[in-house]
C-alpha cells in the first residue's frame, strides 16, 4: 500500500506517458538504458532522466554488470483501480457518424505524430553519435591507415559489403585506386573478400 504522501510523486510517475511505458517494459525483466531507448524509440538521455527520477522516488533500483552495463529494475510494482461513474442528471452526448470518424481520424494523427516525434529524437542521438565515431576513427586511424582514400573505404565498408564497382559509385575514387587501397587493406587484415564483395572484418576474426 503506498503512503498518503507519496500520492503526489506517485500521480507524477503515472502522468507521463513515457514513465509508464518504461515501468510496462521492466515488468517484463531488468533493462539497461539503451536497450530501453531502442524498444521503446526514445532518446537515451530522456531515458536516464526518467529511470533517476523513479529511483530516486525509490520505485526503481539498479545494478551494474561485469560488462559496467547499469540495469533498472522495479522495486514494487503498482497497480491501480480507477471506477468513473456517471453524474446523476448527465446525460452522454452521443456522436454522429461523421464526428466519429473524424475524432478518430485526429487521434490517428495525433499517434503518428508522436510516433514521428520519437524517431526523430532517436535519429538526432544516433547522428551525434555517429559524427563522433567518425571522429574516433578518424584520430584512431593515423598509424593505420594510409589517407583519405581508405578512411573513405573503410567508411563506405562500415555501411555494407561492397564491390569495386559500388565502391566507385559511392566514393568516386578511382578504381585502380581502390583495387590498390583494397590490397593493402586485405593485407593488414582490415577488411576481407567474399568473391566480389569486400566487408570491414569483424573483431573476432570472422
Amino acid at each position: 500500500m503506498i503512503a498518503d504522501d507519496e500520492d503526489s510523486c506517485l500521480l507524477d510517475i503515472l502522468g507521463n506517458r513515457n514513465r509508464r511505458r518504461i515501468i510496462v517494459l521492466l515488468r517484463e525483466k531488468p533493462c539497461y538504458v539503451t536497450e530501453i531507448a531502442e524498444r521503446l524509440t526514445l532518446n537515451p538521455k530522456a531515458v536516464i532522466d526518467h529511470l533517476q527520477y523513479m529511483e530516486r522516488a525509490e520505485f526503481l533500483s539498479s545494478r551494474t554488470d561485469t560488462r559496467r552495463r547499469k540495469y533498472y529494475c522495479l522495486v514494487r510494482d503498482i497497480s491501480i483501480d480507477i471506477k468513473v461513474a456517471k453524474s446523476p442528471g448527465v446525460i452522454q452526448q452521443q456522436l454522429s457518424s461523421s464526428e466519429d470518424l473524424f475524432l478518430r481520424s485526429v487521434l490517428n494523427l495525433r499517434s503518428l505524430l508522436d510516433t514521428r516525434n520519437r524517431y526523430l529524437e532517436t535519429l538526432e542521438y544516433l547522428e551525434s553519435d555517429l559524427g563522433a565515431a567518425m571522429d574516433d576513427l578518424v584520430s584512431t586511424s593515423k598509424e593505420i591507415l594510409a589517407g583519405e582514400t581508405e578512411i573513405n573505404l573503410v567508411t563506405a565498408l562500415c555501411n555494407s559489403d561492397l564491390s569495386v564497382p559500388e565502391i566507385h559509385r559511392i566514393t568516386d575514387i578511382s578504381v585502380p585506386c581502390i583495387e590498390s587501397a583494397l590490397a593493402r587493406l586485405e593485407g593488414r587484415g582490415i577488411v576481407t573478400r567474399h568473391g566480389q564483395k569486400y566487408s570491414v572484418r569483424e573483431i573476432n576474426g570472422k
